[in-house]
Formats: structure tokens, C-alpha cells, sequence
């Protein structure tokens, strides 16, 4: 089925046809069979690049030119939200019924009503972000007629699963009659989860590229088919033959192995390799891309290690990178200059970087919370193996297993390559799950009493895979929640209290919110930043926490010991030790230690300490909130700050000029302050040579702030600046 045969507008398939789209594949062609633009709710349970996301674009089209309306297309991570976005900008000149199509990404910012987002057609948001909407119910969202649910099968995810399986509840309640449209590449009880949703299943294992998948051991590939492949490059190290014969004709290659450090320990080994298939210009552009990553990192010792691989057509990728650096990885293999990318099992459910040939060296898992290491899932290898296979470059992928030794050929092909995945299951009864969803149901109007609350989790997973037994848990948390002051009985309905609402607008869990109105009326002997900072790492809604270590312990058990006083000593926290490693490395973030620092002393690594500090910004602002509510207008004033501060990693003498200052960060306002540029108005009034003289200042930037601290840039100046770059100005940004 071509493209052109499709009951979609002229602009909207001459555009489609720009982006490289002519003709259908099939599972793509299948779901327009089975009533895409009858309004159908789809299940599609297909492979990796088969096609997925054209047909949730093919939907939006149709209803934004037929109907109207809002598309909303929710995604479990953010790297993936930006993935989206960019794909569905493809559309911004397609003519809808309300004008031009336009493309919003929203993610982040757990309390706003997003009214913003009441001008755009095409909403791509986290599942949380949307969850935090729906909270609030802006005025725009009865306009929702269309949504898609990406990656479904992360409901089987601890961390994230109950939030996306109770959002699809919430979503069916409130929009009975948008049409739904689920996506994913591994659902083996496919027909179970649509059955859920209310939904046809498409399934189908057409691949554009087909894929091979064996097990490698002793220089041999042994495949699934039945063909030994035998390596011909003599190499003493296996993984290095394996590597050549991936390069070979302008191949790449993923290897995903089980720890951080071995990334890097394999990404090391494999560049003398890795090296020898660069072209000059590729040496060159990467040399380039090399000297940003320096550049740009402020951990020295990650940076370099990096950018030294880097040079060598190799990098490693994992949760612990800053994510200037995952992007600067990710888009360097996508242009296909960078060859090989070692990896924790992470970058298999996350971004789309296809390669010709994924090598699992290790079929374990490290837990860096339990420290244990356990065997990963066939789940797990399926989202890996399904990255091998490049559209447009390869005509087949090649997913290959690493065995240590001539045994576990047979169970390795047996335990994960005849395997299928998995089934998705609910994992909304673990934790506070209930208790969140109970009092969301009931704070955003979805649910007034028990029935209608039962109704609710009568739409989840969960209940149909475990009904019984849900009536009695939802009555027991219901009246948790009434003694804890969330939710009131009043004339036979359930309200939340003012209390309640707010909690579940700053979407918080319950335990979290009572935690926080606990420790405002509880305070210790001194209630400073580390006070702050310990409220919120207690909080059952921090994550991640970092774990204690054998060489980190000492510096941890220091710093608790010097600030006994500003700690909460009688609260319970099921795993202290960790909450102080975790309180420990962002007070030493907000006090401007390095990232090396902090990786030195905690072993906390850039992108880990970045994740946390995220989630700490978002507590303390809602600790802020329930100061605001409870009318502790001290400790508001301190958790303010202390929200800034997480936010920037600056002591509160820096906030003036960092928050105000675009391009300025903690290093560079640090050397503003000490040469004297204390205040927005002394940089407003300092020359730009006297600026652009300071470390890291250059004249670009120093004319940048002085503009925006208010000041004046004189003629003189613009001209110098202008010599230099040859770009030309508007005669209005002169001053004499």
C-alpha cells in the first residue's frame, strides 16, 4: 500500500514522502486494515524500526485534519520524548482543521496546569508529565482525541509501570472516547495487554532488516539456522575479532556489558581496533567532537577518559554520563562516524541507535543498589538484539551472545534466542502505589466514592490479572488516607482535603507529603540546609539514592557525625546509610565541590549526581509548597533558596548571577564573583575587555551578560566584536 493511496490531505503525503516515506510496511499496512482511521484502538506488538511511529503520525494526521483536536504521544523517558518531537516536526506543514500542525514537547515541571500547551496539536510528553497534567485538568484536555501509549511494555517496570498503568486508567475514565493506540517491540501476552486496553492486537515479527541471531565462542559464530560462521582475523582477543568482522564494510557495533566500569575498561580495549576503520576525516571529525566533550565536561577525569576513546571511533554510554555527553555519543554513532558503543543493558530500552551487529558479552546484570549481579531477562536480550540491523544500510542485523566457555553455547541459544520474552505484568501492587492512586482518583474529581474508585482500578492490568482481593486493599489505604487528613467523607462523597490536593498536584506520594508536614512541625535543634536536604532524601520519593560502598562509608559517617544537629534522628528511613550518602553529595554539589569531587569522595558519577539533583529541585519545591500550605513562612523562605541552590550547585551568594545570566554557570559566575563581579549591576557597569580578561569569559560571552545585566554596549565594543566573527548587526543594539 503506497502512501498516495492513503485518506490523508496532499500536503500532509508530500511531506511524509520529503521525510523518505513512500510505502507501507506491512505491520503498518495491517493496522490500517484493522481501523486505524476508523478510530480503533491498536495494540501493536512488532519489532524495532518496523514502522511503529509512522502509524501513531498517520493517526494524528487523520484526526487533526478530520477532527481537530489534540494528539498526545507519551514516551517513559525523556531521551525518547526528544526522539519523538523531532520525528513529528515532519508535520509542521501539514495543513489541520485548525491550521498548520503544531508540535509541542512537554516534560519536567510536575506542577502546572500546562495551559501553555492549549495552542498546539501535537503534544509529545513523558508519562509523567501527563499524568502530572491530568492532575490538574487544564481547560484543553477534553480536547484530546488521540492518544499513543510508546513503549508499553515498560508497565512490567518496577519504577515506572504503576504510574503508566494507572495514567491509562485515569486516561480511559476521563476521555471515554479518544482512541488509543499502543506501541511496543517485546509483548509476548500481546493479546492479554490489548484485551486490557480495549484493544485490536496487531502482531506481527516483519523486521526491514531480517535478523540473525547465534552465539559466539572460540573464534565461531553459531547461529540459530543451523550456520557456523568462523572468524578469519587472528586476534588473541576474541571480542577484538568480533569487533573486525562487525566493521568490516562500514558496519558498527554495539557490545552491552553488565557493569559502568567495564564499559569503559571494553571501550579502551576495543579502540586499537576500532581505529584501524576510521577514514581521515572521520579521525579529524572525531578529534573534534573529542575537544567539545573536554570542553564541555566538568568532570575532568569522565570527560577524559571519553574523549580519549572518542578520538578512536569508540565511546562508552551509561546513566552516569552528563547527557551533553550521551547526546555527543548518540549522534556521532547515528552519523555513523563513531564505529562502536559500549553500554549498560540501559541504552537498549531507551534511544533508537540501530548497528549491524549487538554483541551481549555478558548475560548478567549489576544491581548497583544490592550490589548483587543477577541474569538479565529474555526481555531484556530481546530489546538488545533488536537494535542489530541498520534500515538503509544492512541487509541483515546480527544479535550475538559472548560465552565464556563450550557449555553454555547450547544454554545460552536455548535460555535467550529460542526464548520468547517474557509476559508483562502489573506491578501496581507494589510500594505507595495504591495509596498515590487512590488519592489522585479522588483529587482530580475522577472518583467521589468507593465504587467509583473501585471502577478505576477495574481498568488496570492489575485487576485483570489480579483481581482478587482489590476491593478490601483499596478500603484499607482509603482509610489510611482519612486518618492521615488526605480525603474526607462529606455528605456521603470523598473529597480531598486542601492538604490532599495539593500532595497529589505536586505529584508527590502521600507518605512523601505526610513526611514533609511532619518534618516542618518537627524540626531539628537547627533547621539549616542539611535539615532541608535530609527531609527530602528521607523521602520514599527520592531517586535515585546511592548506595554505601566500602570506601565511601568513612566520608559519609564524617559528615553525619559534624552536623548531628541539623539532622532528623527520630524519623524512621528503612535505609539511612544511604539517605546520608545520597544528603552528602548534593550538599557537597550545592557547596560547589567539583564533579570530580564528588566522584573522588562518593564514587557518585556526573550523570547519576544530575539525576538526583533533578529529583531533589522537584522535592524541595514541593516541600516549599507544603511550608506555603502550612504557613511556615521560615522555612519556606529557607527551602526557596535551597531549591535555587540544588538547582544551579551554587552557594547562595552565586544565585543573582546565575540564574540571571544565560551561558554562566556555577564555574564560571564562581570566577565573576572572586574577580570582584559580585552583582548583575557590576557587570552591568564594567567594560567588556575588563569581562572578557577573566578565565572562560571570552568576548562573545562577556558582551552576552553585560547586555543582559542591563548594561550598555558601546559602539567600540560592537565593532571589535563584529571584526572578529564578520557578522553584521542592527543599527538599534548601538549605543554611544
Amino acid at each position: 500500500m503506497d502512501i498516495s493511496e492513503l485518506p490523508i490531505g496532499e500536503d500532509a503525503k508530500r511531506e511524509l514522502e520529503k521525510a523518505g516515506f513512500k510505502t507501507l510496511y506491512p505491520p503498518q499496512e495491517q493496522a490500517v486494515r484493522e481501523g486505524l482511521f476508523d478510530g480503533e484502538n491498536l495494540l501493536l506488538a512488532v519489532p524495532t524500526a518496523s514502522g511503529k511511529t509512522l502509524v501513531a503520525q498517520l493517526a494524528a494526521i487523520h484526526k487533526l485534519e478530520r477532527e481537530g483536536g489534540k494528539t498526545v504521544y507519551l514516551v517513559p523517558l525523556r531521551a525518547i520524548a526528544w526522539e519523538k518531537y523531532v520525528d513529528f516536526n515532519i508535520l509542521r506543514e501539514v495543513e489541520g482543521r485548525n491550521g498548520k500542525i503544531r508540535v509541542a514537547l512537554a516534560t519536567g515541571d510536575y506542577d502546572s496546569k500546562a495551559e501553555e500547551l492549549a495552542d498546539y496539536d501535537v503534544i509529545v510528553a513523558t508519562y509523567e508529565k501527563f499524568d502530572s497534567i491530568i492532575r490538574h485538568r487544564p481547560r484543553w484536555i477534553n480536547e484530546v482525541n488521540l492518544i499513543v501509549f510508546d513503549e508499553i511494555h515498560y508497565i512490567d517496570s518496577q519504577d515506572r509501570g504503576p504510574g503508566i498503568e494507572t495514567l491509562v486508567s485515569f486516561t480511559k475514565a476521563i476521555l471515554p472516547r479518544a482512541q488509543l493506540i499502543a506501541l511496543s517491540a517485546t509483548v509476548s501476552n500481546a493479546d492479554e495487554v490489548a484485551k486490557w486496553l480495549g484493544a485490536k492486537c496487531i502482531i506481527s515479527e516483519w523486521r526491514p532488516v531480517s535478523l540473525r541471531e547465534g552465539v559466539f565462542h572460540d573464534g565461531k559464530i553459531f547461529f540459530k539456522d543451523g550456520e557456523i560462521v568462523e572468524l578469519k582475523d587472528d586476534f588473541e582477543e576474541p571480542l577484538h575479532s568480533l569487533l573486525a568482522y562487525s566493521l568490516k564494510n562500514g558496519g558498527q557495533a554495539l557490545f552491552f556489558v553488565e557493569t559502568r566500569k567495564r564499559t569503559v575498561y571494553l571501550a579502551r580495549k576495543l579502540s586499537s581496533i576500532s581505529y584501524l576503520h576510521l577514514s581521515e576525516s572521520e579521525k579529524k571529525r572525531l578529534k573534534e567532537l573529542a575537544r567539545e566533550i573536554r570542553e564541555n565536561s566538568e568532570s575532568t577525569i569522565i570527560g577524559e577518559d571519553l574523549a580519549n576513546v572518542f578520538e578512536k571511533g569508540v565511546a562508552f554510554h551509561h546513566a552516569g554520563l552528563t547527557s551533553f555527553q550521551r547526546r555527543i555519543v548518540e549522534d556521532a554513532f547515528r552519523e555513523r562516524i563513531l564505529k562502536v558503543i559500549t553500554a549498560t543493558p540501559t541504552l537498549a530500552a531507551g534511544v533508537n541507535l540501530p548497528a549491524r551487529v549487538v554483541c551481549v558479552t555478558s548475560v548478567n546484570r549489576f544491581d548497583p543498589e544490592t550490589h548483587t549481579s543477577s541474569m538479565i531477562s529474555v526481555m531484556e536480550y530481546k530489546q538488545m538484539a533488536g537494535r542489530a540491523g541498520r534500515p538503509r544500510y544492512d541487509k541483515f542485523g546480527e544479535a550475538i551472545i559472548y560465552a565464556r566457555n563450550e557449555r553454555e553455547i547450547d544454554y545460552l541459544m536455548a535460555k535467550y534466542i529460542e526464548s520468547t520474552a517474557e509476559p508483562v505484568e502489573s506491578k501496581l501492587g507494589l510500594g505507595t502505589y495504591f495509596s498515590t492512586a487512590i488519592l489522585a482518583s479522588v483529587a482530580s474529581g475522577i472518583a467521589f466514592d468507593v465504587k467509583s474508585i473501585l471502577e478505576v482500578f477495574k481498568n488496570t492490568l492489575y485487576y485483570t490479572q489480579k483481581g482478587r482481593g482489590v476491593s478490601n486493599r483499596v478500603k484499607r489505604v482509603l482509610k489510611m488516607l482519612v486518618e492521615d487528613g488526605l480525603i474526607i467523607r462529606k455528605n456521603g462523597f470523598l473529597e480531598a482535603t486542601t492538604l490532599g490536593r495539593r500532595i497529589s498536584e505536586l505529584y508527590i506520594s502521600p507518605s512523601t507529603g505526610i513526611l514533609f508536614v511532619k518534618g516542618l512541625k518537627d524540626k531539628p535543634q537547627a533547621f539549616t540546609e542539611i535539615s532541608g536536604l535530609h527531609l527530602i532524601c528521607m523521602s520514599p520519593d527520592m531517586r535515585p539514592k546511592f548506595s554505601i560502598t566500602g570506601s565511601t562509608e568513612n566520608a559519609v559517617i564524617e559528615f553525619v557525625s559534624k552536623h548531628e544537629r541539623e539532622l532528623y534522628l527520630d524519623f524512621e528511613d528503612v535505609n539511612p546509610m544511604e539517605t546520608y550518602k545520597t544528603l552528602t553529595a548534593l550538599w557537597m554539589w550545592i557547596n560547589e565541590y567539583s564533579e570530580d569531587d564528588i566522584y573522588l569522595k562518593l564514587g557518585v558519577e556526573p550523570g547519576d549526581l544530575y539525576a538526583c539533583k533533578e529529583t531533589a529541585q522537584w522535592l524541595a519545591y514541593s516541600a516549599k509548597e507544603i511550608a506555603r500550605l502550612v504557613k511556615d513562612h521560615e522555612a519556606f523562605k529557607s527551602l526557596e533558596e535551597l531549591e535555587a541552590r540544588i538547582e544551579y550547585g551554587v552557594k547562595p551568594e552565586l544565585l543573582e548571577l546565575v540564574s540571571s545570566l544565560e551561558g554562566v554557570g556555577r564555574v564560571r559566575a564562581r570566577r565573576l564573583f572572586n574577580y570582584g563581579f559580585k552583582r548583575l549591576s557590576d557587570i552591568a557597569s564594567a567594560s567588556v575587555s575588563e569581562l572578557s580578561s577573566i578565565p572562560g569569559i571570552g568576548q562573545k560571552l562577556a558582551l552576552n551578560i553585560k547586555k543582559e545585566a542591563g548594561g550598555i554596549i558601546h559602539r567600540e565594543e560592537w565593532k571589535k566584536r563584529s571584526k572578529r566573527e564578520s557578522f553584521q548587526t542592527s543599527l538599534v543594539e548601538f549605543n554611544d
